[in-house]
């Protein structure tokens, strides 16, 4: 057959993929057996000059996915169409495979052939599998019509796997600037063994998170799900591969969550149904697509929210969300649990304004928000305005909050210097269902009074009025 006449008889890139099954012969090396001026073309701009039989691999990083779709292509003897991200061509790929008849006995051929999207066309990634666009529709509509985000993808974690016919699946929220990781969800099937996520976030997991990048640089994404898949990882990435064998992890499908650019968290799949890999591949692609553009959103959301809620300076609760809060207990929730309030109000800021700058004055505010939240840890600060605090500690012990009170105006004592941290302190317990804002007014009142003390003892501190 003239392999060369059937890459030359296509327009986009193609080319003819050979891969030898006779005995002793390794077909995990794929080989190039012809190829159109499209694609010649294209291995020249990256250095290299094609020759027939020559290995994949030297035109292109090894792919332990490409190799799994050519490997099914001719096994399965059935055209094979896929669309993928690919990173490493900073674009979208439309994947089309063709079994080819054989002229040799166990030497077997398929074309590939495909072209490329600079943006997702959103077409294209629903024209899959026939029932994957249903699937993750019935999906992702458990999220758009809940109201309550968390439980929303619990439930889809759930279908994900339930789809992937898996014994684990889970989202994983990272920050690589900060190296900090987080479970957003996960789904174990019952009777597998697997350990939850949180038994392996230690200080040492981001070590292999890092590693993730890199190893599904060229394709987007890695599937590992039969022993030459597994003989890859173990040469690609070592310390993910020895991390997987020693959880009792066989198959694993792993697509990084992006947003503008960023990795934002990960969706994996683990000891799924191998003989529905390519249909796996489909959900999990799909999903993940647009699964990243939900909890994107959400996190916007919520650092907007907390924005709106959150004083600049200090990073205690503003004015805003102290409203918010005596409010809701006041009308929503009356018969509240016994509560403590204190107002603080920070002694001497206008005076470090005026003789040391706004700067110090900030910092002293600053310092002033970090001791409030050390002395009330647990409990919620808020910064009220200027230079006054106000905390709400519910559920706390009347001894407790007489003594952290105690501990608050040692401050003075413990800081000396120029300008030593210092606060008017007015407080109120109240039990069970007291009206919390009469609480917050014998708090207010008991602060003001120690404030004209402390102005009243120290007359050479300027005041503010």
């Amino acid at each position: 057959m003239d392999y060369q006449l059937i890459a030359d008889s296509y327009e986009q890139l193609a080319v003819v993929v050979s891969i030898d099954f006779r005995e002793g012969a390794d077909y995990g090396k794929l080989r190039l057996v012809a190829a159109n001026e499209p694609y010649r073309s294209a291995v020249r701009s990256n250095g290299a000059e094609f020759v027939p039989g020559m290995l994949y691999t030297e035109t292109m990083e090894r792919n332990p996915s490409f190799e799994n779709l050519c490997l099914q292509c001719i096994v399965e003897k059935r055209p094979i169409h896929s669309y993928v991200n690919a990173p490493a061509f900073n674009a979208w790929l439309s994947l089309f495979m063709l079994p080819l008849r054989s002229d040799e006995e166990g030497l077997s051929y398929c074309l590939f052939s495909y072209d490329l999207d600079e943006t997702v066309d959103p077409e294209k990634l629903a024209d899959t599998h026939a029932d994957t666009p249903e699937q993750v529709l019935k999906t992702c509509i458990r999220l758009w019509g809940s109201d309550d985000f968390d439980s929303a993808m619990e439930s889809i974690i759930d279908d994900i796997r339930g789809l992937c016919d898996a014994d684990y699946c889970c989202m994983l929220l990272v920050d690589h600037d900060r190296r900090e990781c987080s479970v957003m969800c996960e789904s174990i099937r019952g009777g597998s063994g697997m350990l939850p996520m949180e038994t392996y976030l230690d200080d040492d997991f981001f070590d292999i998170i890092d590693t993730w990048k890199a190893t599904i640089s060229e394709s987007g994404s890695i599937v590992i799900c039969d022993e030459m898949s597994r003989d890859y990882l173990k040469e690609k990435n070592p310390l993910w591969a020895s991390s997987l064998e020693m959880a009792g992890v066989k198959t694993v499908a792993l697509y990084p969550m992006m947003s503008h650019g960023d990795i934002i968290g990960y969706i994996w799949a683990i000891n799924f149904n191998t003989e529905r890999t390519n249909e796996i591949k489909e959900i999990l692609e799909e999903t993940t697509f647009i699964l990243s553009a939900e909890v994107a959103n959400h996190q916007m959301f919520e650092e907007l929210e907390k924005l709106s809620r959150t004083d600049l300076l200090t990073g205690v609760y503003n004015r805003n969300a102290m409203n918010n809060r005596i409010d809701s207990l006041a009308y929503d929730d009356p018969d509240h649990e016994a509560f403590g309030v204190v107002f603080a109000d920070l002694n001497g800021l206008k005076h470090t304004n005026d003789t040391q700058g706004h700067a110090s004055g900030d910092e002293l505010l600053k310092s002033a928000a970090e001791a409030l939240r050390k002395h009330f840890d647990g409990y919620e600060v808020y910064r009220a305005g200027g230079d006054e605090f106000m905390i709400y500690a519910p559920g706390i012990s009347e001894v407790d909050f007489i003594s952290r009170i105690n501990a608050l105006k040692l401050l003075s004592e413990e800081n000396e210097g120029e300008t030593p941290l210092s606060f008017a302190i007015g407080s109120c317990y109240g039990e069970k269902g007291t009206d919390v804002r009469k609480a917050l007014h014998e708090a207010d009142q008991m602060m003001y009074k120690e404030k004209d003390d402390y102005y009243n003892e120290n007359p050479d501190i300027t005041r503010r009025v």
